[in-house]
């Protein structure tokens, strides 16, 4: 019970509007190409009863353009259900 109360309290998230192209072509550094980016600093703690709408882990290999179109499209169709856009477990920045 206090381990999950913890990683609750832990859990973090990043919004859609932080998400960039850059972001999810680049394999740790932030924009620009920057090495010491803080990426955690992108991301957010949850609200009390937020929960968190895709989990997404990320790997520099894969085709970083590719995703971030997939992403823009879902979180669009989300927002046209939802009225709100997604916000996203990152693992890059939530870790």
């Amino acid at each position: 019970e206090q381990l999950l109360c913890a990683a609750k309290r832990g859990l973090r998230c990043i919004e859609f509007r932080s998400i960039t192209a850059e972001l999810m072509s680049s394999s740790t550094c932030g924009p620009g190409g920057e090495e010491n980016y803080d990426l955690y600093g992108l991301s957010r703690a949850l609200k009390p009863n937020e929960h968190i709408d895709f989990f997404i882990s990320h790997s520099w290999h894969d085709d970083g353009a590719a995703k971030f179109h997939r992403l823009l499209e879902l979180a669009e169709d989300f927002h046209r259900t939802h009225w709100r856009y997604p916000t996203f477990w990152l693992d890059k920045v939530c870790i």
